[in-house]
């Protein structure tokens, strides 16, 4: 699967991480693949393209909205430009883009979760800056539906506990003191997603 650090079209155990312990939830991992969320990169995802995204202001969190076109040159680049490389085989092509939600924090500008509604292949991210963690996690198409319509379904009801998933503890705690703002926000998710989605060419 490509994206925006070289998502494998193949999961395994290698780099997978669990909802134990590890994930801050407080249960052991069962170590089971089918019960790891995601897979971890060490390489971080892809810079944001500022003259592609437009930014909604909520409160402690702010939202860019941004219209993405991924491929395997991009891929590559950022592996460069980061001295890392997340140990797949980038020897097919990638031609896969869309509209991409990335959660900031307000104040550092730091961001912990980046959603990639993208035609061919769809994931998001908690992004453990912190420890330089990348978690990527497949979207579900066949349960979830449409990507655009789950995401802001996601930050509109989960976001306080995604931001916790991504190691985001005080920004989580001031998204719960601050749902107004945070709310006024994401109602004007749907409409630049969906012009993002049209923007970017897929």
């Amino acid at each position: 699967m490509g994206n925006t650090c070289g998502y494998s079209r193949g999961m395994s155990n290698s780099g997978t991480t669990g909802t134990g312990k590890d994930a801050g939830t407080g249960n052991q991992p069962s170590g089971v693949e089918a019960y790891m969320l995601g897979r971890e990169y060490t390489v971080m995802p892809i810079a944001i393209n500022w003259a592609h995204s437009v930014e909604v202001s909520a409160g402690p969190v702010t939202f860019v909205v941004e219209a993405r076109n991924l491929t395997r040159e991009a891929i590559l680049e950022n592996e460069a430009v980061q001295g890392r490389t997340d140990g797949i085989d980038h020897n097919y092509e990638v031609h896969d883009g869309g509209a991409s939600l990335h959660v900031l924090a307000t104040d550092n500008r730091v961001e912990y979760l980046r959603f990639d509604c993208f035609d061919n292949e769809p994931h998001y991210h908690y992004i453990r800056e912190a420890e330089q963690r990348n978690i990527v996690v497949r979207f579900d198409d066949v349960a979830d539906g449409n990507p655009l319509e789950w995401t802001v379904s996601r930050v509109r009801n989960r976001l306080p506990h995604m931001l916790e998933h991504a190691g985001a503890h005080h920004l989580a705690e001031k998204v719960r003191a601050s749902l107004r703002d945070v709310a006024f926000g994401i109602d004007e998710l749907a409409a630049l997603l969906a012009r993002a989605a049209v923007d970017s060419g897929h």
